[in-house]
C-alpha cells in the first residue's frame, strides 16, 4: 500500500493550532480591506544601479530611465506624511537601484528621523564601507539590509565579478559602527540550493543577525531566464530548510533569525514553521511607496502602470485615501485559481505582485505541490 504524499493545503487535527493562528493573522489583514492604515512605507531612491545584476526585477542600469525626485522634493513629500500620519508608526524602507548612489541619502534619512519615522535600507552592498555605514548611523538608520546571493560563485555569477567580497564586508562594516540589526537577503535559485548551509555561516561570520530568504519572480530581467527559477520540489526543498534550521536555532537559544520573506500563503502546516507570522501581501492596505520619480504606488514591484498618481501633483495622503480602491476590492481577485479556493479568506489571491507580473504561477499552494 502506497502513502500519498501530504499537500501543501492539507489539514488535520494537530494542525488546530496553527489553524487558529493563522485564521487570526487573517481576521486582522482583513480589517485592513475596509479601512487601509499607512504605516509601512517604501521609498525607492533610484533606478540607478552600480551592478546590473542578472535577476533584477527592475532591469536597473547605469543612468535612470525618469527624471528622478531632487531632495527638496523628497524631503517636501515626506513633510507633507508627517503632517497627515503619525510619523513615529511609519517605517520605511529605501530601495534602488542601489541607494547609495544618491549623494543626498543621508541628509534624506537624517530628515526623516527629524520627522519621527524609523528607515532601513537595501543595498547592494558594494559601496557600503564604514564611513557610509557611519552616517547612516548618525542619521538615525538602525537598520541595514544587504543581499548576498550564494557563495562567491554563485553570488558573482548574477551580481558581477568580486561583488561577494565586497557585499560581505559591507555588512561587517555596518556592524562595526554599531548596527545590531544587520539582515542579509539571498534570492535562492536554483544553484544554491545544495549550498544553503555554507551561505548561512558565511552571512553569520560577516555579522549579519538575520537571513531572510526569498525566490525569484519572473520579471524584469529575471523574466526569460529559467535558470533562476524553483520548480514545486525545489520549493519544498527551500522550505524544508528554512522549516528545520528555525527549529534547530529555537532549541538551542542562539540569536539568529532564518525566516523565508516572500509573500502568499504557504497553507497552515508551513505558514507558522518558516517565519514568526502573518506573511501575506500587505500592498496598498499599510504598505505604500513612493518611486523615484514621485509616483505614488502601493509596492515598487508592482507594474510602473499600477501608480496611483504623482506626490508632485497631489498630496501623498489624498492619494493614499482616495485612489488605493482595487487594493481593497477583493472581488477581482477571486478569479482563476482562486475562484472555488477554500483558502481565499486567509490569502485574498496571493502575493499581488506575483499575481500581476506571473499570473500562472502565483499561488503558493501549488508551487509547493508534488
Amino acid at each position: 500500500m502506497s502513502l500519498l504524499r501530504k499537500q501543501p493545503g492539507d489539514v488535520g487535527l494537530f494542525d488546530l493550532p496553527r489553524l487558529i493562528a493563522v485564521r487570526k493573522d487573517a481576521a486582522r489583514r482583513a480589517r485592513l480591506f475596509t479601512k487601509p492604515d499607512m504605516t509601512y512605507l517604501f521609498w525607492e531612491a533610484t533606478l540607478r544601479c552600480n551592478l546590473r545584476c542578472r535577476h533584477c526585477g527592475s532591469s536597473c542600469e547605469g543612468k535612470s530611465p525618469v527624471r528622478e525626485l531632487e531632495t527638496a522634493e523628497v524631503k517636501g513629500i515626506l513633510d507633507t506624511i508627517a503632517q497627515d500620519f503619525n510619523a513615529r508608526r511609519i517605517f520605511v524602507s529605501i530601495t534602488g537601484g542601489e541607494p547609495l548612489l544618491r549623494k543626498d541619502l543621508f541628509e534624506v534619512v537624517a530628515h526623516m528621523t527629524q520627522l519621527g519615522m524609523r528607515s532601513c535600507i537595501v543595498t547592494n552592498g558594494t559601496l557600503l564601507d564604514e564611513e557610509k555605514a557611519k552616517r547612516l548611523w548618525d542619521a538615525g538608520m538602525r537598520t541595514i539590509c544587504v543581499s548576498i546571493d550564494g557563495l562567491q560563485d554563485e553570488h558573482d555569477q548574477v551580481r558581477g565579478k568580486d561583488s561577494w567580497g565586497k557585499a560581505l564586508a559591507g555588512v561587517t562594516a555596518a556592524r562595526r559602527v554599531g548596527f545590531k540589526r544587520v539582515e542579509a537577503i539571498t534570492c535562492v535559485r536554483p544553484a544554491q540550493l545544495g549550498h544553503l548551509p555554507e551561505i548561512e555561516h558565511a552571512v553569520r561570520q560577516a555579522g549579519a543577525q538575520m537571513w531572510r530568504l526569498i525566490t525569484i519572480d519572473r520579471m524584469g530581467r529575471a523574466e526569460k531566464d529559467p535558470e533562476l527559477w524553483l520548480e514545486p520540489p525545489q520549493v519544498r526543498q527551500l522550505l524544508d530548510f528554512v522549516e528545520t534550521r528555525r527549529k534547530e536555532i529555537a532549541r538551542s537559544g542562539e540569536k539568529f533569525d532564518v525566516r523565508f520573506s516572500c509573500g502568499g500563503f504557504l497553507g497552515v502546516r508551513r505558514e507558522l514553521a518558516v517565519r514568526p507570522g502573518d506573511g501575506q501581501c500587505f500592498a496598498g492596505l499599510c504598505v505604500a511607496s513612493i518611486l523615484c520619480d514621485g509616483q505614488v504606488s502601493a509596492c515598487p514591484s508592482l507594474p510602473r502602470e499600477w501608480a496611483q498618481g504623482s506626490a508632485l501633483e497631489r498630496r501623498f495622503s489624498d492619494i493614499w485615501r482616495n485612489e488605493f480602491k482595487q487594493h481593497s476590492d477583493v472581488t477581482w481577485r477571486r478569479s482563476g485559481p482562486c475562484t472555488d479556493c477554500s483558502w481565499f479568506e486567509v490569502c485574498a489571491g496571493g502575493g499581488l505582485h506575483e499575481r500581476l507580473v506571473q499570473p500562472e504561477e502565483f499561488c503558493w499552494l501549488d508551487r509547493q505541490q508534488a
